[in-house]
């Protein structure tokens, strides 16, 4: 759960030190300042962050301020909890431990790709904008596990994969601007595949493809009914817009729709089915 506060840290800070914000004036990063509430600017203290305990005992609200605290937050805690103790239990050999070495190293890809893939959903759901520190840190973090024999797919395997994905992608990407006019497909979504190319190996390119497709049509559709019984409002904000569609004809076209989520979610289930 303590992973999962430093997760909350990066995907509130990320997109902020990469789009800018106020805060950008003076020193601002993923360290620095020490986490405060961004409305009264009061200071956290250790006592009030410990991960989803605290935010229970202050009942979702700033201790000074009383600003209501999102839920993600303990959310976020609390999925990654569940997640590593999900690997945990899922070990062979009870006599490994995620304490040890060894069951550290065995384990160490899924718990990595886990929090990487996720901050890459939150912030490309909150933001339309998949940072390239965390996709190219994917594809380099696959090419160091597989060199190490941590993966099921060899170096050579995920090199091509890399390679095929990015290629295909990027084809893709560039055919609909030509023919469309706009981008339907995003330089993070290419890059992204490409890392999990890196992961999966070049056989799976096509399952991941296709699966990311049907995943994407799945969120796509649930979007559209919460959308039509205004039950969720979509927020979208970005530096990079396509200049002939303004964010207005954005939110009322629907022209766009945050992918990353889709490619995350068939990515991690194509690796849980290699290991």
């Amino acid at each position: 759960m303590c992973v999962g506060s430093f997760m909350n840290v990066v995907i509130y800070r990320l997109p902020l030190i990469l789009l800018g914000s106020e805060d950008n004036e003076r020193r601002f990063s993923l360290a620095w300042p020490p986490s405060h509430c961004p409305v009264c600017q009061g200071r956290i203290r250790f006592y009030d962050n410990i991960p989803v305990l605290s935010w229970l005992v202050l009942r979702g609200k700033c201790r000074y301020c009383r600003t209501p605290i999102s839920a993600v937050y303990p959310l976020t805690e609390a999925i990654t909890g569940l997640w590593f103790t999900g690997v945990y239990l899922s070990l062979n050999d009870p006599e490994i431990t995620l304490l040890t070495l060894s069951g550290l190293a065995s384990q160490l890809p899924l718990l990595a790709l886990f929090c990487l893939l996720y901050c890459v959903m939150v912030i490309d759901i909150r933001y339309y904008l998949i940072p390239d520190v965390l996709s190219l840190g994917i594809l380099w973090a696959g090419l160091v596990f597989s060199v190490s024999g941590l993966l099921s797919a060899t170096p050579i395997q995920s090199v091509l994969g890399g390679v095929f994905a990015y290629s295909v992608l990027w084809l893709v990407q560039q055919g609909y601007r030509v023919i469309r006019g706009f981008e339907g497909l995003g330089r993070g979504d290419v890059k992204l595949f490409a890392a999990a190319g890196v992961w999966l190996g070049l056989n799976q390119v096509p399952w991941l493809i296709l699966l990311s497709a049907v995943c994407g049509g799945v969120l796509y559709g649930v979007r559209t009914f919460y959308q039509k019984n205004s039950l969720l409002q979509v927020s979208c904000t970005s530096s990079e817009w396509d200049t002939d569609h303004s964010e207005s004809d954005i939110r009322s076209n629907k022209l766009y729709i945050p992918f990353g989520p889709a490619i995350a979610l068939a990515f991690l289930l194509l690796y849980l089915i290699q290991i």
